[in-house]
């Protein structure tokens, strides 16, 4: 039963929903086509005539007759209201003229396309503004999946970039590569950078883009397919500045390596991408040795770099020291030896400290089969000291078979490996052995303990498979040779093999692929795919076209091929057809440049392919397939087809083949005590060499009691957090996390005094340890592999763990996205009137999803997205948290942003004071362990604070309000708040600031409020200036009131034309749009004029006698003076055919075969009765319930694609000329029809009737029945 409380709560929202619609109107000057009343612009805005040119891409694939609207706005958060800059019936507006407020320069775009099931694009916008103008990238497609996007400024300031590709044969790329500009909070478009590098080669440059100032970071991005690049560095040059930005990319970029690869000016970034290095490069060879032994006095830095696999067999590798080592010793080789990776690579983190005397080996010398030397330092050569701990690998997964590709990568299709017995190694496996050879059972068994259904056996030699060599390196360990399954077996060590010791060299490694189907669906002869200059599958829908035959992919020789064939193989494909006239007359050997021949390896499956052009696959066509066919590969048949799913083919198919392998769980965090040595942690004790543990420290080890025994490689009972503080990786006064790696056992350890604590030496034997500092990633790592509450393990769940192969996933648009999921989030929802600084207007936000997990957070992030409209004098708390020492940030008497921790005087002043009516982001981030406390302003860091107090975050979240007390009330809108569990870093909080603004264009039309107090402001400005404008630049002639229903859509001409027989739509006074209307007068009596009218139900073709028509319709009645002879015509959509009809006054309208593009209505005038066949119900909630509109609908409305709801009664989100035709009140001929207001339904069920379709849907605040019309 419903109670009066609900009926009360559902009245005040109603009234609420109804004030945000009731902006201010005036009666607005005369401008044809244009409404009476107008919208006011807000007081204290000014407003600016823009001219808009949109550049189309045309293409078969781009459908310009598309719904699309443009925001502008600047850096600020200040915007305009929506453009529209196309639309389905006139298609795109390639220059349009519109007055919106004023926004001084335009920044960035904001753009939605607003129909369903179409892709749009455009070459460029520019945009005008006073003899100004600004130019802006298309950057993407708009669709279904993407329907809305930001384009940035295109710029024209001059770069010079110098590039330099690595010099192995294997860095070259025919890729596009593409770069970013990041630099003072501003970033460039995406811009071409070069299409294709060669190896060794120094490219210079010259490219244009937006001014981004001081260059911080750039992004390369490679889109090639499975062509890496290995990029050196990039130094860029500015035509009007001297300086040169070096950066030091020393990266693999594209597919298998990371797609996008963003490189900071500062060469030491520990949490940018990591720097590939080769095995034989030494620490010295990375550091800049001037003044290094000062920098590294009483303290350690770290850098990211990633090894390649087969380093333990590098030729020019060298090891000085074990665990610890000097610069001259190469830094792979030394990390598979200290344990830190495998042969099979990985990414380590390298610490760098000051140079000590003396580098020690290990007794035994060799480790992991990599002897290393003793090192003694000379005093005229400049040297320091590093060592390594792990980060991240492809042995860190669970599996204990895995399948690695020709880069060293996880892979469904490449070499198979198998985890060694009793080592953290990998072996592959060689096909045959004495007693047993590798069968496509054993294949079918590796892949399903990898979670594939299926597998088969690739029996092509893996040194030159699709043209890339998979086999391992010389001296890379082997596992097993020749397993045998019967495909009963639980695993695959259950397997039948022979020994490892059987293998000779790895040139027999087994090669298997993994599918996602099953036996039943696996590749059956005569399957075709396209390839592309490696062997990979076509990208761009041109390559090598390839059969399956006897167990293997081959080549198709030209020879008897017809065009008909090229036809069937897009399509079978799945594509829409020939790219221009196809390729399969070109030779193979010159393809855009390319040799796409297939390689003296492949087979040549078949030849003679004869189709007809009516076969549905190509198999079906005649033609021959055997061992002995007589053609060389420069007769391989090339393909080029175009369409489809946006050309992706190639992409879908290898999306099939992914593999994802579950990550080993990393070691929970250990909380230390001063005291806490290895020995005293169980898990600390028996961990081996090359083991990785995170910890945290307390402040002030460096007072208690304890030896420490030697220097950056410490003794088992030295203490831990005190010899953290001695090496440099821990202050003395602040709590924070290290990271441990356990070393080899030692017989020497040297002595110093660091950072005043006395380390001694130490000549017996030991285990020991390293300390070093923890990244981003690691401390993530660590929370993922042990969530500490609910909110945290949802987070795991949502967040990828797992190595993906696919290069496919584009998780960069423009920059690169965060993977942090905030533990809290409240987004204003559709409706919200804001907070206008009463009593109760405040959010509670106690029992709203995960805020309990706010509580007893210690390192957090706030992000607030905020616009803040009036209450100037006095305090305005934005949001609180918690009593006495929790937090709220607040807007003080003096309009300045402030912090405070609850009950403390101290407050943190930010001299930051947001202007009414603009919207800013604002980030507050707090470290625990050093106590400091940042505030970001869209995206700016402009506080940073050390603290002595922490935040103590145990109450609830109030938004809007002050926690401590009923008053402090917030006035203007929050849009968003967002709280995480951690301290985001500056890119990320970047990354929030675009969402936000993506977040604001798509609530752009949810209903715009205004306090209370704007208002009361508003009104007394308005005395004192002078004419007030509308939005669309015009002036007005009356107060700007609040007028809820006015329809500001009604465009009706505010001074009357008065007409006369001959004139009709073709007159150059009616130059409008669809929906424009335009009151009107005859003059003359029209009843017996010779002049005709074509068409009936209210559509008229454009050549007909306006005023001949208005009496046809009975809208006019002639011979009754001055009281019926004013009406309005309105401009509605052409029809196909325009039928006869008998009207008033027996006036007889003549047919229309001939289709039009617009149609004329005639209405009284007030009436608005003229829809067209996709006019929905909307404009009813506007209505009361029981109001009751007689409306005029076109013919055909059944056949429409729009979409109704509800059977008899009915949603308002349907059309409602077909939904009248679905009740019965209606025919398919159109004519008038009655609609009642009713009121709101729990459910709308679907059906079909007079054989249209309706749908079910939710509940609406408000239906429609209709009636059939009755002549009075």
């Amino acid at each position: 039963m419903i109670k009066f409380k609900d009926i009360l709560i559902f009245i005040n929202i109603y009234i609420l929903i109804l004030n945000a619609y009731c902006k201010e109107w005036c009666k607005a000057t005369f401008e044809y086509g244009k409404s009476d009343y107008a919208e006011c612009i807000s007081e204290g805005d000014s407003i600016s005539r823009y001219m808009i040119e949109t550049i189309p891409i045309l293409s078969k694939d781009v459908d310009l007759y598309s719904n699309v609207s443009l925001v502008l706005s600047n850096g600020y958060g200040s915007k305009t209201k929506e453009i529209i800059i196309g639309n389905e019936n006139d298609g795109l507006l390639n220059k349009i003229f519109t007055v919106r407020s004023d926004i001084g320069n335009p920044e960035y775009i904001h753009i939605k396309l607003n129909s369903q099931n179409k892709n749009w694009k455009c070459k460029k916008i520019t945009v005008w503004k006073d003899y100004k103008y600004w130019v802006f990238d298309c950057i993407g497609s708009l669709n279904d999946k993407k329907p809305e996007s930001t384009y940035f400024l295109s710029g024209n300031k001059i770069y010079i970039a110098y590039v330099q590709t690595g010099k192995d044969i294997e860095a070259a790329t025919t890729g596009t590569i593409e770069i970013i500009l990041l630099g003072n909070n501003k970033r460039s478009n995406t811009k071409v950078l070069h299409e294709g590098f060669s190896a060794g080669g120094l490219k210079k440059i010259k490219f244009q883009a937006s001014d981004v100032g001081e260059l911080e970071d750039i992004i390369l991005i490679n889109n090639s397919l499975n062509d890496p690049w290995y990029c050196d560095f990039v130094k860029i040059k500015s035509d009007n500045n001297n300086k040169i930005y070096i950066f030091n990319v020393k990266s693999w970029i594209g597919a298998p390596y990371d797609k996008n690869v963003k490189v900071n000016i500062k060469s030491d970034t520990i949490e940018g991408t990591s720097k590939d290095i080769d095995c034989h490069i030494r620490a010295i060879d990375l550091i800049n040795t001037n003044n290094i032994n000062k920098l590294l006095q009483n303290k350690v830095q770290i850098f990211k770099v990633r090894c390649p696999q087969n380093c333990h067999n590098s030729e020019f590798a060298i090891i000085e020291g074990s665990s610890i080592h000097p610069s001259s010793t190469s830094i792979c080789a030394a990390a598979i030896h200290d344990g830190s990776i495998s042969p099979s690579g990985g990414e380590i983190i390298v610490t760098v400290a000051s140079e000590l005397n003396h580098y020690y080996t290990i007794k035994e010398k060799i480790f992991n089969e990599l002897e290393a030397l003793d090192f003694s330092a000379k005093a005229d050569e400049k040297n320091f000291t590093f060592f390594t701990y792990h980060l991240d690998s492809i042995d860190d997964i669970i599996s204990n078979v895995r399948i690695v590709d020709s880069f060293g990568k996880l892979s469904s299709l490449g070499r198979l490996e198998i985890r060694l017995k009793n080592k953290n190694s990998w072996g592959t496996v060689c096909v045959k052995g004495p007693n047993f050879e590798f069968n496509d059972d054993a294949a079918k068994r590796a892949c399903k303990d990898l979670g594939f259904p299926n597998g088969i056996h690739i029996k092509e030699n893996c040194a030159n498979l699709n043209g890339q060599n998979y086999c391992a390196g010389y001296k890379y360990p082997f596992a097993s040779s020749g397993i045998l399954c019967t495909g009963h077996e639980k695993d695959i060590s259950k397997c039948n093999a022979d020994d490892f010791s059987h293998c000779v060299d790895h040139h027999d490694d087994v090669i298997i692929q993994c599918l996602h189907y099953s036996s039943n669906e696996l590749i059956n002869d005569g399957a075709i795919r396209l390839v592309d200059i490696n062997g990979a599958p076509s990208n761009n829908g041109i390559g090598r076209l390839q059969i399956y035959y006897h167990g293997v992919f081959g080549s198709v020789c030209s020879e008897g091929w017809v065009k008909e064939a090229e036809n069937i193989v897009c399509h079978e494909l799945g594509y829409n057809g020939l790219k221009g006239n196809g390729f399969s007359h070109h030779s193979c050997t010159d393809i855009s440049g390319e040799n796409l021949c297939g390689p003296d390896t492949e087979k040549i499956n078949a030849v003679n392919i004869k189709c007809k052009g009516d076969e549905k696959l190509l198999r079906n066509c005649p033609h021959e397939t055997h061992d002995d066919i007589y053609c060389s590969h420069d007769e391989d048949v090339i393909v080029g087809c175009v369409g489809g799913d946006n050309n992706s083919h190639g992409e879908e198919q290898n999306k099939k083949h992914l593999i994802n392998l579950e990550k080993k769980k990393f070691h929970p965090k250990i909380e230390l005590t001063c005291f806490d040595k290895m020995l005293s942690k169980s898990n600390l004790s028996v961990a081996t060499t090359g083991d990785v543990f995170l910890a945290s420290c307390p402040e002030k080890c460096d007072e208690e009691v304890g030896i420490v025994k030697g220097t950056f490689l410490y003794t088992y009972d030295s203490p831990i957090c005190k010899s953290a503080i001695h090496s440099g990786v821990l202050p003395n006064n602040i709590a924070e996390d290290i990271v441990l790696s356990i070393a080899h056992t030692h017989n020497n350890f040297i002595g110093t005094k660091r950072n005043n604590i006395e380390s001694h030496d130490f000549k017996g034997t030991s285990k020991s340890f390293t300390i070093s500092i923890p990244t981003m990633s690691l401390l993530r790592e660590e929370r993922k592999s042990n969530p500490k509450s609910e909110d945290e393990m949802i987070n795991k769940n949502e967040i990828d763990l797992t190595y993906d192969h696919s290069v496919f996933n584009n998780k960069l648009d423009h920059h690169i996205t965060s993977s942090m999921k905030p533990t809290f989030q409240w987004i204003a929802p559709t409706g919200f009137v804001g907070f206008n600084g009463k009593e109760n207007d405040y959010i509670d936000c106690t029992n709203l999803p995960n805020e309990k997990y706010i509580r007893s957070l210690s390192n957090f992030t706030f992000i607030v997205y905020f616009t803040l409209n009036g209450g100037e004098g006095t305090w305005r708390t934005i949001l609180s948290h918690s009593l006495c020492e929790g937090i709220s940030i607040s807007i003080n008497e003096d309009n300045e942003l402030i912090i405070e921790q609850n009950c403390n005087p101290h407050l943190l002043k930010s001299k930051f004071k947001p202007k009414f009516g603009q919207t800013y982001h604002i980030s507050l981030v707090f470290n625990k362990i050093n106590k400091t406390l940042y505030l970001y302003i869209n995206g700016k860091k402009v506080i940073t604070e050390k603290n002595t107090y922490n935040f103590t975050l145990s109450g609830d979240l109030i938004i809007g309000r002050s926690n401590q007390t009923t008053k402090d009330y917030f006035i203007g809108n929050i849009h968003l708040v967002e709280i995480y569990k951690y301290t985001l870093s500056e890119q990320e909080i970047k990354e929030s600031l675009n969402s936000s603004l993506s977040l604001e264009y798509l609530n752009m039309n949810i209903l715009e409020q205004m306090s209370n107090t704007k208002k009361d402001k508003k009104k007394n400005q308005k005395n004192k200036k002078g004419v007030q404008k509308t939005i669309d630049g015009r002036d007005c002639v009356t107060p700007c009131k609040s007028k809820n229903m006015i329809n500001k859509d009604l465009q009706i001409n505010t001074q009357q034309i008065n007409l006369k027989c001959q004139d009709n739509l073709l007159s150059e006074q009616f130059n409008g749009k669809i929906g424009s209307q335009f009151l009107v007068s005859c003059i003359e009596n029209c009843t017996k004029s010779k002049y005709f009218i074509k068409g009936t139900n209210n559509y008229y073709t454009p050549d007909s006698s306006i005023c001949k028509a208005a009496i046809h319709a009975g809208i006019y009645k002639p011979n009754m003076g001055n009281k019926n002879n004013t009406f309005i015509i309105r401009i509605v959509e052409g029809l196909l055919e325009y039928k006869s009809s008998r009207g008033h006054f027996g006036i007889l309208s003549k047919s229309e075969k001939q289709s039009q593009l617009r149609s004329f209505s005639v209405l009284s005038e007030n009436e608005e009765n003229i829809f067209t066949c996709s006019t929905d119900g909307q404009f009813i909630l506007n209505l009361s319930v029981g109001e009751k509109r007689t409306i005029n609908c076109p013919s055909n409305c059944n056949i429409i694609k729009d979409k109704i709801y509800g059977t008899n009664i009915y949603s308002p989100t349907s059309v409602l000329c077909k939904a009248a035709i679905h009740s019965g009140a209606l025919s398919n001929q159109g004519g008038l029809v009655e609609i009642i207001v009713g009121t709101g339904q729990e459910e709308f069920k679907g059906s079909t009737q007079n054989n249209v379709e309706s749908f079910s849907s939710n509940n609406h605040s408000r239906s429609i029945t209709f009636n059939k019309h009755m002549e009075l």
